[in-house]
């Protein structure tokens, strides 16, 4: 159970919500097959929201990176050698595929990602077969789980993430004929199947970015951001009714949705605080909490701005090292491990030298109560946007921006159920 306490620590930290849908895992051992469009913190957060302790298929070439060992051996990760990365005899493969089924012959359940490579395309990438094999090769039961994980903002840190299981893919008529190249082929193409609604991938990238837009546009409540659930099934409805639009509606469509993008922005409102009302009793109640917030968030600005040209330089370095949109919150998580503690060192040992070394305790303690008090932190920067939406109500660009909404329901009025 370590690694489940390990990866729900982890999971709290780096993401603001964690959210779980659909149904239950199934009794008895279960392969979970999910999409892979965040490196390593598609596990973190998978591992953080499944309800039990799962092994995980890695890619071999993780165990050269000396940080990550303790990771993958507490999260009883399974090293596979893939063919682009050498060396991936049929032997080496086996030997992965029997670890597989020790664990599921045991009772436990494996987790892996059959795109195979972690990503940024809109479309889920080609399915390899090796989950079908581990599957169709396994001697016992086995319920084969498609699950499909979903970001608000996958680089940014103290974003949502959610975790979306599918039912159990159907596959005992397959199970005679064993590891065939053909029943290979029809249980990947079964998975993929399963895997699309569970996420945000499509195959039409234009229609895809276009539905994503148009649904942050139509939120309507402040939680709406958070709501990836809600934002999902919203992308998955638009998807088809987009792309039966002529190349004209859509590029019109596109037109009206971006500038409809640059005046909200321009006015630094979220798309739920146009033409909301705030009445004097929802205020009355929101103005105590929010002033508490507020004054707890200035009594914190100390150790925030303790904490700051580490949180920078880990931004800075994550950008700087890589431009693969999937390895950006990687390598901040990771390097937050590793300079977090660093950076408080050295802080503690300048304030020992400098004042004495009973000042070397407050650096690390600053930086833990920054960190304990991310979610106030969180909620006052929400009350400010609120003030600020309170403040623009009668802006005179918020009847053209109700226009913009009004029309998009009349467009796709089933987005306004």
């Amino acid at each position: 159970m370590a690694s489940l306490r390990l990866a729900r620590f982890l999971g709290r930290t780096w993401f603001r919500s964690l959210r779980q849908e659909g149904p239950p895992l199934p009794p008895g051992p279960c392969l979970v097959l999910l999409n892979h469009p965040n490196g390593l913190l598609d596990p973190l957060a998978a591992a953080a929201l499944l309800d039990r302790r799962m092994g995980w298929l890695a890619k071999a070439t993780l165990w050269r990176i000396a940080p990550l060992r303790p990771f993958l051996a507490a999260f009883r990760a399974i090293p596979v050698t893939r063919p682009k990365d050498g060396g991936a005899t049929a032997a080496a493969i086996q030997q992965s595929f029997r670890k597989v089924h020790e664990v599921l012959a045991q009772g436990g359940s494996v987790a892996l990602f059959p795109e195979g490579v972690s990503h940024t395309g809109a479309d889920l990438a080609p399915l390899k077969t090796g989950a079908a094999r581990i599957a169709l090769s396994y001697p016992g039961p086995l319920s084969i789980i498609p699950a499909g994980l979903v970001y608000g903002d996958r680089t940014t840190f103290r974003h949502g993430a959610l975790l979306r299981l599918g039912g159990p893919i159907a596959w005992e008529d397959l199970v005679a004929r064993g590891a065939e190249p053909a029943a290979v082929g029809e249980l990947t193409s079964r998975i993929r199947a399963a895997l699309l609604p569970l996420t945000l991938h499509d195959s039409n990238v234009r229609c895809l970015a276009l539905a994503q837009e148009v649904a942050w546009l139509l939120a309507e409540d402040p939680g709406s951001r958070g709501n990836l659930e809600g934002l999902r099934d919203r992308v998955r409805a638009l998807v088809p009714r987009l792309a039966s639009l002529s190349a004209e509606d859509l590029t019109a469509l596109e037109a009206r949705v971006h500038a409809a993008q640059a005046l909200l922005r321009t006015k630094g409102l979220r798309p739920d605080q146009v033409g909301h009302p705030y009445p004097g009793a929802e205020v009355r109640r929101w103005l105590p909490g929010a002033l508490l917030r507020l004054t707890t968030a200035t009594l914190l600005s100390p150790a925030v701005l303790l904490a700051w040209p580490a949180y920078r330089l880990i931004g800075w370095a994550a950008g700087h090292f890589t431009d693969e949109g999937d390895q950006v919150a990687t390598l901040k998580l990771l390097g937050g491990l590793l300079l977090f503690p660093v950076w408080a060192g050295v802080l503690a040992i300048l304030g020992g030298l400098r004042w004495g070394w009973g000042a070397a305790l407050v650096p690390p303690l600053a930086l833990l109560i920054a960190g304990l008090g991310l979610p106030t932190l969180e909620r006052s920067a929400e009350d400010i946007q609120a003030i600020r939406g309170f403040l623009r109500r009668r802006d005179p660009a918020v009847p053209a921006l109700l226009e913009a909404r009004q029309q998009l329901l009349e467009a796709f009025p089933e987005l306004g159920k």
